[in-house]
């Protein structure tokens, strides 16, 4: 294990501090409790994923170097199964708490999930993917790139707390699972380039959608 590596462990552990400090004082007791524990609790998302490597491993699916590996491996057995697993943590148990109390707030709860989840992910895929992966390449981008994705389901899910229609959840899961897969595929095909671009395109999203969130009133939510 190189000192690169071990750096970029301390990267989602750091963001998640700075995250904590800023929201102390915009959240009551009760509220900061919930959202320390979105961190740890998020740890825990990155199982079914795991779980799904190891079988597809075992199975001989990934190794090969076929553009349609490439994508099972991108969108499926990482896309779906991380995100999935980090919106049925939100979707289902935090999502229904008092402490979301406006659309900003489902930003804030998946955010921490997603740095919780790449904490551990980083760690499993320096000692079991070293292989397959940059190794580095994706320690030092992995927490800013769900940071990002965190924001896209976080918004959608924050606004469907205080919506009728439920389609909300499911557009954010889609689009989270999609940028998730496109970056991963990014990743495994080395087209740097390519993952330039497709974080140009999310960050900009990501600016509109946290304005949106940021400035909704909740009186106009129907």
């Amino acid at each position: 294990m190189d000192s690169l590596s071990l750096i970029s462990f301390f990267i989602a552990p750091a963001l998640m501090v700075f995250m904590a400090m800023l929201s102390f004082k915009m959240m009551d007791k009760a509220a900061y409790k919930a959202y320390l524990s979105s961190y740890f609790l998020g740890m825990l998302t990155v199982i079914p994923m795991i779980l799904a490597l190891i079988v597809a491993d075992h199975m001989n699916l990934i190794h090969e170097r076929s553009i349609r590996r490439i994508i099972l491996f991108s969108f499926f057995l990482v896309g779906f199964f991380a995100e999935f697993s980090k919106f049925l943590l939100m979707r289902f148990y935090f999502l229904p708490k008092d402490i979301i109390s406006k659309p900003a707030d489902g930003i804030l709860y998946m955010i921490n999930i997603s740095l919780g989840f790449v904490t551990a992910a980083n760690i499993y895929f320096s000692f079991f993917w070293s292989d397959l992966l940059n190794v580095h390449a994706v320690n030092f981008t992995l927490p800013f790139a769900n940071l990002l994705f965190a924001v896209i389901m976080g918004f959608f899910l924050g606004m469907t707390k205080f919506r009728t229609n439920f389609v909300d959840s499911y557009t954010g899961l889609g689009a989270a699972i999609f940028f998730q897969g496109l970056y991963n595929f990014c990743l495994l095909s080395k087209d740097y380039l390519l993952l330039g671009i497709v974080a140009l395109g999310t960050l900009i999203i990501v600016i509109i959608l946290s304005s949106k969130a940021i400035n909704t009133d909740l009186d106009s939510v129907v």
